[in-house]
């Protein structure tokens, strides 16, 4: 469920969002409700093992707005067979109130938008909570017993190895057991474009970027936790199960504006859907999109969605899911890939993987421009 407010919008976002301070959460609702009806057969069939409340921002909505999306799920949601409830939080809002109000709700897990703990740091990203508010949050979180994963952002202009390293200190001594570590993307539509040109930003450094993310797999690996997927570390038994639906095929139903769903049809097809983007076109009930792929398209989708786990994917549970498909189409796939070094086939274990490739420079670096080949 996308729940698209935010107080600002951080300069590097181009997400569907409404900005303000007082969210139309009325208005949510009865947009929800309507889409619940119309899907309700969706989402039976699909049965549901994971909730996911993202944003935006659904903290903004407090306690109360979390649990009116939570109640009008419940008649197309079983909880009895959710293992993983997720709401994302951002710190600003985390207060003793919120955090109780959340484990009553049903929520086990938060994602927490922390990004740094560097004060010039969260200006740079137009942050609108302060350090000691995101140590607060980290520790009301973790202290109610909540499966407590944190965002960092890395590469953003100015950023220090101490920086990076006191961020993580910070987060690993608070006991946290699943951290996300992205870099600073700046996405077309966002204000930081238009605030390079005004000189007020620069350009992110690539080349830093990288020395950042190997940085951070380098402390969180010493730390114990898995780097299980190209940008989550987990302690064992901590991955998140819903993000690894995603990454295994899993049927999805999205709701809310701009949000995405796919079927993966036993024929291998898929079939994705996205919401209209924008809070009024959705309340309206403006047409989706519907993309269909079949054939080799839609086993080149499963691939590089496969090969996002850096464990790798199961080759004889990726032809089943895609029998259109056989195995010497995929050697043909991914021969280029293998002759570059970029993928490593066992072919007696019949698991795929992006290579290791040399410590400084991890191919897991380069997995855009290797999943974009296999497309």
């Amino acid at each position: 469920m996308h729940v698209p407010f935010c107080r600002r919008r951080c300069p590097y976002c181009d997400f569907d969002i409404a900005v303000g301070r007082v969210p139309a959460i009325d208005t949510v609702l009865e947009g929800l409700a309507r889409e619940l009806a119309a899907r309700g057969d969706e989402l039976a069939a699909l049965q549901p093992t994971t909730l996911y409340l993202g944003g935006g921002t659904p903290s903004l909505v407090g306690a109360a707005g979390l649990a009116a999306i939570r109640a009008l799920l419940d008649p197309f949601v079983d909880r009895t067979r959710i293992v993983e409830a997720t709401v994302e939080l951002n710190p600003e809002d985390v207060d003793a109130a919120l955090v109780q109000g959340l484990v009553e709700i049903g929520f086990d897990r938060v994602s927490l938008g922390v990004q740094t703990l560097a004060e010039a740091g969260l200006r740079e990203l137009g942050r609108c909570h302060d350090a000691a508010q995101a140590r607060a949050a980290i520790a009301q979180c973790v202290d109610a017993g909540l499966r407590t994963s944190v965002d960092v952002i890395v590469g953003w202009p100015g950023q220090r190895d101490e920086d990076l390293e006191a961020d993580l200190a910070a987060i690993l001594g608070a006991g946290i057991e699943h951290v996300s570590v992205y870099a600073l993307t700046i996405e077309a539509g966002a204000p930081w474009p238009t605030l390079v040109r005004r000189g007020l930003r620069v350009v992110p450094d690539d080349d830093r970027q990288a020395e950042l993310l190997v940085r951070a797999e380098a402390r969180l690996h010493a730390a114990g936790l898995e780097h299980y997927e190209v940008a989550s570390y987990a302690r064992p038994g901590a991955q998140a199960r819903h993000n690894l639906g995603y990454w295994t095929w899993r049927d999805y139903v999205g709701l809310g504006p701009s949000a995405g769903s796919a079927r993966f049809g036993a024929d291998g097809t898929v079939v994705r859907r996205s919401n209209p983007r924008g809070l009024a076109a959705w309340i309206e009930a403006a047409a989706p999109e519907i993309e269909t792929l079949a054939g080799e398209a839609a086993a080149a989708e499963g691939l590089w969605l496969g090969l996002r786990r850096l464990s790798g994917m199961h080759v004889p549970a990726w032809l089943a899911r895609f029998p259109s498909v056989d195995a010497a189409w995929l050697r043909h796939r991914i021969g280029p890939a293998l002759a570059r070094g970029d993928l490593q086939w066992d072919e007696g274990g019949g698991t795929l993987r992006v290579a290791a490739g040399a410590p400084e420079t991890p191919a897991w670096l380069r997995h855009d421009a290797i999943a974009a080949a296999l497309l």
